[in-house]
């Protein structure tokens, strides 16, 4: 039986993921949209509601980022029908294409003794996994991510090309991704880790000229290109003093070590300081994994630690991978022993990583594990309670994101059935959750210690609570 399990192929391992994946379609299709995913339904609405004939969405909706997912999502919509279920088919198929790409960077860096079964280590991330349930543009992102990569090592010229316009069309991150894709290109030449093919060169003339010519547009349009002039996200887009640098600095390391992914820091460190020191024993594979692991940090390092933009677990999606497959390659390269035991640690992280729920009064990234799942249960109950008590919406105040229904569910409010803006000086009632992370914890002390609980409920960690004013 164990020979049989050895002998499980790449292909077979790509049908059963996307069988799973089929599965968390069925099982998630009615599911809405999900915190920052909400916005981009905002904008991919804009498009289907003006038929597909024009994909620049206006500045009071515009982020700055490209349009490919939202437009993919107005297309689809004009398809199949405005609904979930066809946001998800959208999600599906996006989260095949980046499924198959894992399996081609696994197939062609994992060392010869690495059983294809590894894969399914990589897949387990706990981020990565979250974000296949979510209806944002990161999977898509790092859909092109993997293909740039995986055609780079290749040297198919034609895909490239192809990842690197995506790129620049999903997501202003795209931007910082297609120059490491740059350096690591310069690296693995200089060292001769990949075969150089000229014709590849071509893509990056393609995509920064594609990108030009729709910032051009964009900028004849809006009046700016990249740098949104709608002030809700502009201010995310400012350089930061010394103070707020060292904080960043500390929420990027943080984030490398949420949700279980500790353990991996733990086995890779070591394995790779002995790597490094070793000149003997080489190998093009793990090369390559240690190169691109190391520019995706640094170049996510610069691009964002120095500026004023929030980032959350899921942008560093790629850099994950890459360490599970390096760790994955360092142990067989130096035949650690007890691997099996290892291997367990790390699947047992992963999976307790969806339970990791942080107090109250500090933010968590809440789309990069699957625990935010439970709200939507959660919700349920509450308003279920709030209406059985003929509470009225308008006298709860609320930073819950919950007037926002007729982009996150395609559900239209009536004003009556909206919720009042967070006062605590006017509101009557104040309906609080750790699901957001606006209020502040001198808000959330006041609340919790002055006004009557009148109710609370709670799933796996995640609780929703209504408080009256006394």
């Amino acid at each position: 039986m164990i020979n049989d399990i050895k002998r499980i192929s790449f292909k077979q391992i790509l049908f059963f993921l996307v069988c799973v994946l089929v599965v968390e379609f069925l099982l998630l299709k009615h599911t809405p949209f999900f915190w920052d995913a909400v916005s981009k339904s905002g904008r991919a609405s804009w498009i289907y509601a003006h038929g597909l004939s024009e994909f620049i969405v206006p500045t009071e909706l515009n982020s700055g980022h490209p349009p490919l997912w939202v437009g993919l999502l107005a297309v689809f919509w004009t398809i199949f029908n405005k609904a979930l279920w066809s946001s998800r088919l959208l999600l599906l198929l996006v989260n095949i294409a980046v499924v198959w790409q894992i399996i081609v960077l696994c197939k062609n860096n994992f060392l010869k003794t690495v059983s294809a079964l590894a894969v399914f280590l990589v897949c387990l991330e706990p981020t990565f996994l979250a974000q296949t349930t979510n209806l944002n543009n990161d999977m898509l992102l790092l859909f092109f991510t993997l293909l740039a990569l995986n055609s780079l090592i290749k040297s198919k010229s034609v895909l490239f090309t192809l990842a690197l316009t995506g790129l620049l069309f999903t997501n202003l991150r795209g931007i910082y991704i297609v120059i490491a894709i740059a350096i690591i290109h310069v690296i693995y030449a200089r060292f001769k880790l990949i075969e150089i093919k000229k014709p590849i060169y071509f893509g990056y003339l393609f995509a920064v000229l594609t990108f030009a010519v729709f910032c051009y547009f964009q900028y004849e349009k809006l009046g700016w290109f990249i740098i949104s002039q709608n002030e809700n996200y502009n201010e995310h887009r400012q350089s930061v003093g010394l103070k707020q640098i060292l904080t960043n600095i500390v929420v990027y390391v943080k984030i490398f070590l949420e949700y279980g992914r500790f353990i991996i820091a733990i086995f890779l460190l070591p394995l790779l300081f002995k790597y490094l020191k070793d000149k003997t024993r080489k190998d093009v594979r793990i090369d390559r994994m240690i190169v691109a692991f190391f520019v995706f940090i640094l170049v996510y390092f610069l691009g964002m630690v120095p500026f004023s933009n929030p980032f959350g677990d899921r942008y560093f999606m790629i850099c994950y991978l890459l360490a599970i497959v390096l760790l994955v390659n360092l142990i067989a390269h130096y035949n650690v022993r007890k691997k099996i035991v290892i291997y367990t640690l790390i699947v047992f992280m992963f999976v307790t990583g969806h339970f990791w729920i942080y107090p109250a009064t500090l933010s968590q990234s809440w789309d990069s594990s699957l625990a935010y799942l439970n709200i939507y249960n959660v919700e349920e109950r509450m308003e279920h309670y709030i209406n059985s008590r003929g509470i009225k919406p308008s006298d709860i105040g609320t930073r819950i994101n919950l007037n926002s229904r007729d982009y996150s569910e395609f559900k239209m409010l009536a004003e009556t059935d909206r919720y009042a803006q967070f006062n605590i000086e006017t509101n009557k009632f104040i309906l609080l959750s750790n699901i957001e992370n606006q209020t502040k914890d001198e808000e959330l002390n006041y609340v919790m210690t002055h006004w009557k609980l009148v109710k609370t409920h709670s799933q796996l960690g995640v609780f929703m609570s209504l408080y009256q004013k006394e």
